[in-house]
């Protein structure tokens, strides 16, 4: 009797574990920065603009903190952060230009709410893109609720 019952224990403890590990958010994995760059030569030369940052994950929303772009000598960049959903549209913030005189410049944004509490299941997925308008080139950080760190291109 006393066997069973510890064993029947072990197994209601080793459930309830199991229940409580599953309902842990997946937002805890997720990219908690990002940088995203354009690089001249495709990413073989210097960078144009670069837009870095943090990602706090909400409920259904996403707020970039202590946003910032860069841009470097003699150019002119700016950057679009889009929310996403599969692929569906949650919200957006786009800069506007910004130039840079004879050194480079970082541009506060500051945090960068992100709101996706009118869609069940709200913003999944955040798309950084960072444009060299001096050059035509661009660059883009894509970071996921479920993901570990973000994808970048060029480097």
């Amino acid at each position: 009797m006393p066997v069973r019952r510890l064993l029947r224990a072990g197994i209601t403890a080793g459930a309830v574990a199991a229940c409580l590990l599953g309902t842990i958010p997946a937002a805890g994995a997720a990219p908690r920065s990002f940088a995203a760059a354009s690089v001249h030569g495709n990413g073989a030369g210097a960078v144009g603009a670069e837009a870095t940052g943090g990602i706090t994950w909400h409920n259904r929303s996403v707020t970039l903190t202590s946003v910032r772009l860069y841009v470097a000598a003699r150019e002119c960049g700016r950057c679009n952060i889009v929310a996403w959903q599969g692929d569906r549209v949650v919200d957006s913030v786009a800069s506007t230009q910004q130039c840079a005189g004879a050194t480079g410049r970082w541009i506060p944004y500051g945090d960068l709410p992100l709101d996706g509490s009118w869609i069940a299941g709200g913003s999944t997925e955040v798309a950084i893109d960072v444009y060299d308008d001096t050059h035509t080139g661009n660059g883009w950080a894509d970071s996921t609720r479920s993901g570990s760190s973000c994808y970048t291109w060029p480097r």
